[in-house]
């Protein structure tokens, strides 16, 4: 299951579970629309916010404003990553 986690004007962020059972570092994808894992971006959340995969469904302006977004959730993103995670924060 890859959960939804955050909503903001047209995009969509989610956990990918492949992810969370086998990467020990926290990412977020982002798309437009639907949970497209081909497509779509993946942001690393930690140790730093970076690009980990551009994708192809986000004009780089657009991915710049998720790139905002993230920053302005990173706290949320991660602890809602651990519990995803079963980890906890």
């Amino acid at each position: 299951m890859s959960p939804k986690i955050l909503v903001a004007g047209s995009f969509i962020f989610w956990f990918h579970s492949y992810d969370a059972r086998y990467e020990n570092r926290a990412s977020v994808h982002v798309g437009k629309g639907s949970q497209d894992d081909t497509n779509d971006a993946k942001i690393w959340l930690e140790p730093t916010i970076e690009v980990a995969r551009v994708g192809r469904v986000l004009k780089q302006q657009e991915l710049r404003q998720a790139l905002k977004i993230v920053e302005q959730n990173r706290d949320y993103l991660l602890e809602q990553w651990y519990e995803f995670k079963g980890r906890g924060s």
